[in-house]
């Protein structure tokens, strides 16, 4: 991953412009340094530019990135601020900046010829380069699936009532997954979209979305308004809306996703009106923010690929998906290197000789996601790989066909509402909620492992292609991969005036030594424990001894400092503990 970080610093810098035709382009205007700071600043924890660089973040963001970096690397020059002389420069000069970038040093403007000749003369200014841009992402249908449903209840089964967005779950494992009661709590994501009316939907109005922010019209709204620069349409968040809740939306009895008690940060990034060359720039600020406050995941279902006139010039070509071209794929790979699960869908361009993926889908260390029918086969929409430089894409598949999702207020007139949506779009949220619930029992790891335990539990982990990548995730293996997955929360009954049952769910895939599951617990806030042997009060499975493991405690003492936690072994030693206090928050 530390191939990233270098080829982030030096390859944009390739692109510096010479003279255009005539006509408006977007450009990237490259500072030469950040003001106080030059590429050589000594950047070392108690020094000044460490310091500045460092307040930029949230805690949790520190918390994530050290995960993947030392404390003496946890901040570099990329994190600097910008030179606010040099912002004010570029606008004395008549120009409307779009975008402003940290980790590009640089902002982005609309220029015809005259005026980047202009600005290329500044003393500040590096170089210009000119962007690539969006091409949108469409609802669509695939032949190869009509809509299929299980049982609305599966009661016999399931804890949970997914009505029509069961088969969905089942295809990729989630259900047994939230039988454990990890539903993806703890774990912060960001999604990135055309807007999100989460207001106006019976699915989305209890969700735990904790910060929005409008990249197109500078504002912290993320549903369609009126009255703004750039007007929303009626369908001006529709996409957003409906990708949100095939991963997080809970309506029991209707639809459930697998992260619904995931925290949630929105960002409205895509202009459903215009095809103007300027949604990959909000791309890119939407990532430098939601890192800076401190996201465990980025889903996106947003392609950079062709555009039309006269913009021609901003389009990317199959030789840009290298790595290393894209802005897009620039930032996934920096949030990746930083501590970030990226999910990214691949795209609807169908299979094709000439491979047909978009960025940010040729990124690395990130997840790269097609979509599948329920029944496992290529949906005929999605996207194939490789990347140019030969890397295996997709990394993983997930259903995109015929899913059930919400609908926007705007068009449905109420908010209850759903209707049934194909894409990669959709493929791509699902595979997020699952790392969501990876991440929720196993806080610990890393883009890299997470990845892994995607990858290696799919179903064509022993032969991946660049149609499947390594096949259909399954949510379940996924959560073990990494050992044994403990309940998001322990559950306490009062049986007696003077005590109490607390329960806890614990599963893995190699069998539980029953005899070592126990309770923990102080009532001196944590000076001094005891243990209780813990019962198995329910099963999950039992083949690994996997299910509910209960305990009754005489409540002797003052519960003000009472304080518990659990721990078990599976039958090869290793040993496992809930909560993971160093992780958690």
């Amino acid at each position: 991953m530390k191939r990233i970080f270098f080829i982030f610093v030096f390859v944009f810098s390739a692109y510096t412009v010479y003279s255009q035709e005539a006509g408006i382009i977007k450009y990237w205007i490259n500072f030469k340094d950040k003001g106080e700071y030059t590429p050589d600043a000594l950047i070392t924890p108690g020094s000044r530019a460490y310091e500045t660089g460092k307040e930029l973040l949230t805690e949790r963001a520190v918390k994530r990135r050290l995960k993947v970096l030392s404390e003496e690397n946890l901040i570099d020059y990329a994190d600097l601020p910008l030179s606010q002389n040099y912002i004010d420069g570029i606008r004395k000069n008549g120009i409307e900046i779009i975008a402003r970038s940290r980790w590009l040093n640089g902002v982005s403007a609309y220029m015809n010829d005259e005026q980047a000749a202009k600005i290329l003369k500044l003393d500040f200014v590096d170089h210009l380069s000119y962007v690539k841009t969006l091409v949108k992402q469409e609802f669509g249908t695939d032949p190869n699936e009509s809509e299929i449903y299980s049982s609305d209840t599966a009661a016999d089964k399931y804890k949970l009532n997914y009505g029509k967005s069961l088969k969905q779950m089942e295809a990729v494992n989630v259900p047994k997954v939230h039988n454990l009661n990890i539903n993806g709590k703890g774990v912060l994501i960001a999604s990135f979209d055309d807007g999100f009316d989460w207001r106006n939907h019976e699915s989305l109005q209890n969700l735990d979305i904790i910060d929005e922010y409008d990249f197109i019209n500078g504002d912290a709204n993320t549903f369609p308004e009126k009255n703004q620069k750039y007007e929303d349409s009626r369908k001006q968040g529709a996409h957003g809306t409906s990708t949100l809740s095939s991963m997080s939306g809970f309506k029991e009895g209707k639809l459930i996703g697998p992260a619904y008690g995931s925290e949630l940060i929105l960002a409205k990034t895509e202009y459903v009106e215009s095809e103007t060359p300027m949604e990959e720039d909000f791309w890119l600020e939407a990532t430098e923010w939601a890192e800076a406050k401190g996201a465990d995941i980025i889903t996106s279902s947003l392609i950079y690929k062709m555009y039309d006139a006269p913009y021609q010039k901003n389009s990317y070509s199959y030789t840009d998906y290298d790595g290393r071209t894209a802005i897009s794929t620039i930032a996934a790979g920096r949030a990746a290197y930083l501590g970030i699960v990226v999910c990214q869908s691949m795209g609807n361009y169908y299979q094709t000789a000439e491979p047909s993926l978009g960025s940010a889908a040729d990124a690395d260390s990130i997840i790269s996601v097609g979509a599948v029918t329920f029944s496992g086969e290529i949906a005929s929409f999605s996207s194939n790989g490789p990347t140019k430089d030969g890397r295996t894409k997709p990394d993983v598949v997930a259903p995109g066909v015929s899913i059930y999702v919400a609908t926007i207020k705007e068009i449905s007139g109420n908010d209850f509402t759903y209707e049934n949506s194909s894409g990669t779009s959709f493929s791509t949220p699902i595979t997020a909620g699952v790392c969501a619930l990876i991440l929720s029992a196993h806080p610990e790891l890393t883009p890299m492992q997470v990845r892994e335990a995607l990858r290696n539990t799919a179903s064509r982990s022993g032969s991946p292609d660049n149609i499947y990548g390594w096949g259909m995730i399954n949510a379940y293996d996924a959560v073990l991969y990494n050992g044994m997955a403990w309940s998001n929360d322990f559950q306490v009954e009062k049986t007696g005036s003077d005590e109490i049952k607390i329960s806890v769910y614990v599963a893995s895939g190699v069998p539980i030594d029953e005899g070592s599951v126990k309770m923990n617990y102080s009532f001196d806030n944590g000076n001094t424990y005891n243990e209780i042997l813990m019962k198995k009060s329910e099963v999950t499975d039992d083949k690994t001894n996997s299910g509910k493991y209960s305990a009754v405690l005489r409540l002797s003492q003052n519960m003000d400092d009472f304080k518990v936690y659990f721990s078990a072994e599976d039958d090869s030693g290793k040993s496992s503990v809930f909560p993971k206090e160093s992780y958690r928050n």
